[in-house]
């Protein structure tokens, strides 16, 4: 055989291959793992939660009594505009991860509550309470769940994103409600409904790890599941029921913890049935006992593991498992990342305060508690009524507290029956003597709650309580529990400093949380105008800081505006007052430069001049963080993906360019379209080329073009309208469908147009919608992503008329119809050239991070810039690296998974089609 033809064979191999792979990645859902030898990946909904996210400030706001009692719902303190209470109000980036209401169900049923939820100025919903939570306002279960679902509760993990501002409104009678969010860089990322409604649905159990058998399992002879470098995606378990109650699992070091409650089942074992039942959420699930008296348990929550560090069953002292069978599957290591187990056997005090059920210093990711209560009075369940209350980050004040444990756990009215969601239920309920009427029962229950979409994030530790009852001292009650956490050892606190400052008068008040709270005096001023601080980096590794604000919200709404040597950072906003216990605290994140600490003396400023209710300050404090430096980044050598310079009809080029992944699995890529040379004002067509199902690694690695012209030769010609088109970007739209934003030619340099096509195959493509909007400055190259349900566009054009300095843009839309209005991701002050040194603007998230790549032709035509922040929204005007590539599009070997391989493309005239280098470093 020739060596040529050699060579056609791997390349051969090498595609089917390629195939093979994707084709398997479409049929994971239907089949049946046989045996584990294999890598299997993580859902990139939970591959999300191995990347830490400093800058997200985790909040609620709810309905709890403002006064540290029991009489919670709606309350002096909440504004009120015109028939509507304002249950929700935020400023800056943030995200809705959770909607917990409930009310009578009378009330419900009469259907007098209007549900108003807004963001960026735009309506997401405006209707019916009950047709909103029972899927008839544009979203199903289980994203929306109703009272009988919810168990009693009324509950939406749709998520609602903005990079401006958000508002829910309610009218109507009484309702208690918790609203989970997040503020700060980055924190309106994250799964977009689709994304997370199939997560929620996924029968992720249908591919469980074969088990392999084990005779028995003794002390002192542990069964080593995992050894790292590694992350354990799943875990299955088959035992004997009855020896469920002596089986544990250990983690590294960390002390075991009950097998039923890592397993999500929450009992001891001990109890006539064994403490099993059948149920499955997103992360765990279990089988109850077939007739050989053998159950099942299961697990997909990541486990990641350093070098030498193991994952292992074993017995509890004394105790020996017989025909124990286990499996896993393994994904690649996130060195970053542990998980850490906290179990707890306690009985409530019986005074006023709060039991922990989960403590730690260390930055962390919360995303579970598993819970059992038992041992109450008789005939009395009013335990319930005790109240979530979380702190992070060493502050008095709680970010989170709750209006009732059944609410935390997504019920209502102390549960409706069993149930299972997936991300919260009450799984398991037996009530012991039930007889007359329950008078005398004593009940128990097994709960649990993710906080899959909504992890509660803390940069410097946690303490999570629940009180006993309406004020914490029920008795006697007892409480076992499971919290599960992510924790990031690369970052550590530096030092920290306190700023104390000089008030106008003093407050006495105690915190909004526990009855017991005492009263403390703090120094308040009140004020319209700006706090300046100055300050030192503790040492040249400092990365970032938290700022912490002690405050009162006795008045509301209070706003201030914070930059960091000049350049904006964060928002102080309080939309609810409480003149009864007003003493608050608030934090903000700020990720520095990676040389600013070099630079001396930095000054904060906190501008409250535009605050509508003046804005109170009692001290602040400055905790230092030290972490991993900016990332070095290498990259790999071009090769060709497209060839359009052999065309039959003769040389052509492409330059700004999309690609999309189509759902049989084959991509489709268009962009600028043009006979050679160049000429930017005769570009009319976008091109069409296909690749077969497989993905950037097999096309760079495969010794020829992966993509081919198709026939069709185009997606979109222009309009008669359309003097010329640009820089197509394609995106997939909630029901499935196509959508392209484009440039479209205008003779006015300043009125640059942009438009719509959508198509359902790839081929056919209609516009839509007219012209989207107009902006500044040759305005173009946009590009389409979805934070949630709020779609934003990026795109190139100068900071404004009397500076034209390049930049980049965004706009936020709903619909991808109606626009927001303009605001600036990226300025360059010293880049004066009309939009030229940010043109193919392209955002991506990857490991807590965002990057947005802009092409510099003045700088060089193939010079590429790359930036990194923690908010998709504001880049500081320094870039990372500098890459040679043109229109560089972004792609992951595995779409959203954080240790996937990155790939970008470059283009352009000259170039003969498209090339693919790949990135290291990031």
């Amino acid at each position: 055989m020739s060596t040529h033809s050699k060579a056609r064979g791997v390349l051969a191999a090498w595609r089917d291959f390629c195939v093979r792979q994707a084709r398997r990645d479409l049929l994971r859902a239907a089949l049946v793992l046989q045996p584990v030898a294999i890598v299997a990946p993580i859902s990139p909904v939970l591959d999300d939660l191995l990347s830490f996210h400093p800058g997200w400030v985790t909040r609620s706001l709810t309905t709890h009594d403002p006064r540290g009692d029991n009489a919670d719902g709606f309350r002096p303190g909440l504004a009120v505009e015109g028939d509507h209470r304002i249950v929700f109000h935020a400023r800056g980036e943030g995200r809705i991860a959770r909607i917990w209401m409930t009310t009578f169900r009378e009330d419900l049923e009469r259907g007098d509550h209007e549900l108003w939820i807004e963001t960026d100025g735009h309506t997401v919903y405006r209707g019916s309470l009950r047709d909103f939570f029972e899927g008839r306002g544009g979203w199903s279960s289980p994203l929306v769940m109703g009272y009988a679902q919810s168990s009693g509760g009324l509950t939406s993990y749709v998520p609602f994103a903005w990079s401006r501002s958000a508002k829910i409104r309610m009218k109507g009678g009484l309702v208690y409600s918790q609203i989970t969010y997040r503020q700060g860089p980055g924190s309106a990322a994250g799964p977009t409904p689709e994304a997370l409604a199939s997560f929620m649905t996924e029968d992720w159990t249908a591919a469980l790890p074969a088990v392999e058998p084990r005779s028995a399992l003794q002390a002192g002879a542990p069964l080593v599941l995992a050894t790292g470098p590694a992350t354990v995606s799943q875990v299955h378990v088959q035992l004997p029921a009855a020896h469920l109650k002596d089986l544990a699992v250990r983690i590294g070091d960390q002390p075991p913890v009950p097998a039923s409650f890592f397993f999500g089942l929450a009992s001891d074992g001990a109890e006539p049935d064994g403490g099993w039942t059948s149920f499955r959420s997103a992360l765990h699930a279990a089988w109850a006992p077939a007739t050989d008296g053998m159950g099942r348990l299961a697990t997909r929550l990541p486990i990641p593991l350093s070098e030498g560090e193991t994952l292992a069953l074993e017995p509890l002292p004394g105790a020996t498992v017989n025909r124990l069978s286990a499996g896993v599957l393994l994904a690649p290591a996130r060195p970053a990342a542990r998980l850490l187990a906290q179990y707890r056997d306690q009985h409530a005090p019986g005074r006023e305060t709060s039991m922990p059920v989960f403590e730690s210093d260390a930055p962390l990711q919360f995303v579970a508690l598993i819970e059992n209560l038992s041992g109450g009075r008789p005939g009395d369940r009013s335990y319930l009524e005790g109240d979530e209350i979380i702190r992070t980050d060493g502050m008095r004040f709680p970010l989170q507290i709750g209006t009732g444990t059944e609410d935390y756990f997504n019920g209502g009215w102390y549960f409706q029956d069993v149930h299972a969601n997936p991300f919260s239920g009450q799984h398991r309920f037996v009530v012991h003597d039930p007889e007359d009427g329950w008078r005398r029962a004593r009940f128990e229950h097994s709960l649990y709650r993710l906080h899959v979409a909504d992890p509660i994030v803390s940069r410097s530790g946690m303490r999570f309580g629940f009180e006993a009852g309406p004020t914490g001292a029920y008795a006697p009650l007892r409480v076992r529990s499971l919290g599960l956490a992510y924790t990031f050892p690369d970052v550590r606190v530096l030092g920290e400093r306190a700023i104390p400052l000089s008030g106008t008068h003093r407050m006495r008040a105690a915190v909004d949380a526990e009855r017991s709270e005492p009263a403390r005096e703090l120094p308040i001023r009140a004020h319209r105008s700006k706090t300046r601080i100055g300050f030192a980096c503790p040492s040249a590794d400092t990365r970032a800081l938290l700022l912490v604000r002690t405050y009162s919200q006795a008045r509301a709404p209070q706003e201030a505006q914070v930059r960091l040597d000049g350049r904006d950072v964060g928002v102080f906003h309080e939309p609810y007052a409480n003149a009864v216990r007003p003493m608050a605290e608030d934090a903000l994140w700020i990720e520095l430069l990676p040389d600013e600490c070099q630079k001396g003396r930095h000054f904060l400023e906190i501008d409250a001049r535009q605050s509508p209710a003046p804005f109170s300050e009692s001290s602040y404090r400055l905790r230092f963080f030290a972490g991993p430096g900016a990332p070095e980044v290498t990259q790999g050598p071009l090769v060709q993906i497209l060839d359009t310079a052999s065309l039959p009809e003769g040389r052509h080029y492409v330059n700004d360019h999309s690609m999309v992944r189509m759902p049989d699995a084959s991509w489709l890529l268009t962009g600028i379209f043009n006979r050679e040379p160049y000429g930017a004002r005769e570009e009319r067509a976008f091109v069409r080329a296909t690749a077969s199902p497989s993905g950037p690694a097999c096309w760079y690695e495969a010794a020829a073009p992966s993509f081919t012209v198709t026939p069709e030769r185009v997606t979109l010609r222009a309009a008669p309208d359309e003097p010329w088109i640009w820089a197509p970007h394609v995106a997939r739209d909630r029901d499935g469908s196509l959508v392209m934003i484009y440039h479209a030619g205008s003779k006015n340099e300043d009125r640059a147009r942009f438009r719509l096509a959508r198509s359902r195959d790839g081929v056919h493509w209609t516009r839509e919608a007219g012209t989207l909007f107009e902006d500044i400055c040759v305005a173009r190259d946009p590009m389409l992503v979805r934070f949630g349900d709020l779609w934003s566009v990026y795109y190139t054009r100068c900071a404004s008329k009397a500076s034209r300095a390049s930049g980049v843009a965004y706009r936020t839309s709903l619909d991808l119809v109606h626009w927001g209005p303009p605001a600036m991701a990226l300025t360059l002050p010293a880049a004066r050239h009309d939009s030229g040194h940010t043109e193919s603007p392209f955002v991506f998230a990857r490991k807590g991070w965002f990057y947005l790549t802009v092409t510099s032709y003045p700088t060089d035509w193939d010079a590429t810039f790359l930036y990194r922040s923690r908010s998709p929204f504001a880049f500081p005007p320094r870039p990372l690296a500098r890459l040679n590539a043109h229109a560089a599009e972004w792609v992951v070997e595995e779409e959203g998974a954080g240790a996937g391989r990155l790939f970008f493309t470059h283009a352009g005239a000259g170039q003969g089609g498209v090339w693919m280098g790949e990135l290291s470093g990031l």
